[in-house]
């Protein structure tokens, strides 16, 4: 978070899951051990609305799992969170996020999520972190920005392209793709979107201070 939201982040707890929804559940409990007041899951996602552009905002009013559970985002915060991004005037959507367990990256299998679920965007942390908050009685948060679209499909690189600690893990990126170079285009769409999704969290400098809720 230190490089995204710069240093004045002394009261914030920071970890990375690493796009793991089984590591985000630990660490998360981890956070809540050493007595967090407040959960948020920020990040990067993909789009389930094909209407959302790569480096577009979301705010997420609820996330939903898998398993059909829905974990409420707080609503103070979330509104805290639109009125500073409005004043600022960085656009966001509002709506659903779907937290799953696995990668979905055929566009179809998005068509499908996003017509049965309603959710704007999926990320494989938020409704880990979610679970855990509702059981600790904690506020929780997730706000993502928006990486691959709806319409894209993603190289099957990116299966095992992060380390647990959220880094590219570029050697296993590169073994990927020499045996299978018909991938290459799509890998480096795919690394534009996540500059695009990446610069767009760093604008939320502006309103880290909502960001973070006050808790």
């Amino acid at each position: 978070m230190d490089g995204l939201l710069g240093e004045d982040v002394s009261s914030v707890r920071v970890v990375c899951a690493g796009a793991s929804a089984a590591r985000a559940a630990v660490l998360a409990r981890r956070l809540v051990d050493a007595g967090v007041n407040a959960l948020i899951s920020f990040g990067i996602a993909g789009a389930l609305d094909p209407r959302l552009e790569s480096g577009d905002l979301v705010v997420a009013k609820d996330v939903l799992t898998d398993d059909a559970d829905c974990y409420a985002c707080d609503s103070d915060w979330q509104e805290a969170v639109r009125s500073a991004l409005a004043e600022v005037r960085l656009p966001c959507r509002h709506g659903l996020i779907l937290g799953s367990k696995r990668l979905w990256r055929a566009p179809d299998d998005k068509e499908v999520l996003f017509g049965t679920t309603g959710c704007l965007a999926v990320d494989m942390e938020s409704g880990a972190v979610g679970a855990i908050a509702a059981e600790a009685g904690l506020a929780f948060l997730a706000v993502r920005a928006i990486a691959d679209r709806a319409q894209d499909s993603l190289p099957s690189l990116v299966e095992n392209a992060l380390k647990p600690d959220g880094r590219p893990a570029i050697g296993r990126a590169l073994a990927a793709l020499a045996r299978r170079p018909s991938e290459i285009p799509a890998a480096l769409r795919l690394a534009r979107q996540s500059e695009l999704a990446l610069a767009r969290l760093r604008t939320l400098e502006a309103v880290k201070d909502a960001l973070f809720g006050g808790f």
